[in-house]
């Protein structure tokens, strides 16, 4: 049995009265590992909803996120109100797994809502966010622990990718998914921090990995430290 029709028999046994349901995530955006999991977002009209739960059928682990359409709403809300859409993400992109016009209704919705983009942030994020990868550089200059080196020079390639994706328009993303959203919103640039991160991780070069980081600094007004404040 394929992952649709897997995701399809479950929700059915589950959830017969589901408004909608989609299967998203690795499984249906091209990108499966051996590991992935099956995404899967349910839309009920009201309780038990809402909840997640992790469960295993067809021997792959399966997560559910299980909705009213109110709380669909507010989680894109509360996603973006830190630069992520990683429900409406799933929502916009996922397969459906029902037949009716709500499905097709609510995907149009998340998609409209990933269109838009994240909010802008406020001159005082900024202004941290700046403040804080300049901290991080710092630090990485005068690292001299090989370990203390490898994690700093983690955080702040995460660092990097997020001012990066803000300054270009683009949601951010979690772990695996701050990779992919950067490579889709400029390939190039996830190419060189990600040669920038292994060199300095595997051996010991940081200059790479600075020279970008300054480089994406510079776009939004340089390093910042002298000046800084926050209330």
């Amino acid at each position: 049995m394929d992952h649709q029709s897997t995701a399809r028999a479950l929700v059915a046994e589950r959830f017969p009265g589901a408004v909608a349901a989609v299967l998203a995530g690795s499984t249906v955006n091209g990108v499966p590992t051996v590991t992935s999991d099956l995404d899967i977002v349910v839309v009920l009209d009201g309780p038990p909803a809402p909840y997640r739960e992790t469960i295993r059928a067809a021997g792959r682990p399966v997560e559910l996120f299980v909705h009213t359409e109110d709380s669909l709403a507010y989680w894109y809300a509360r996603d973006a109100s830190d630069g992520h859409c990683t429900l409406a993400h799933m929502m916009a992109t996922g397969a459906a797994l029902t037949d009716d016009d709500r499905v097709s209704d609510l995907q149009a919705s998340a998609r409209r809502h990933v269109a838009a983009g994240p909010p802008v942030w406020t001159d005082a994020e900024l202004a941290y966010r700046r403040y804080a990868l300049t901290d991080a550089l710092d630090d990485l200059a005068g690292a001299t622990d090989q370990d203390e080196r490898d994690v700093l020079a983690s955080q702040i390639t995460a660092m990097a990718a997020e001012l990066a994706l803000h300054t270009r328009g683009a949601w951010l993303g979690r772990g695996k998914w701050l990779v992919r959203q950067l490579r889709t919103s400029d390939a190039r640039l996830c190419t060189d921090l990600m040669a920038a991160h292994r060199a300095a991780v595997s051996d010991g070069n940081t200059v790479p990995l600075t020279v970008i980081c300054d480089r994406l600094l510079d776009e939004v007004g340089g390093r910042l430290t002298e000046g800084f404040s926050a209330r």
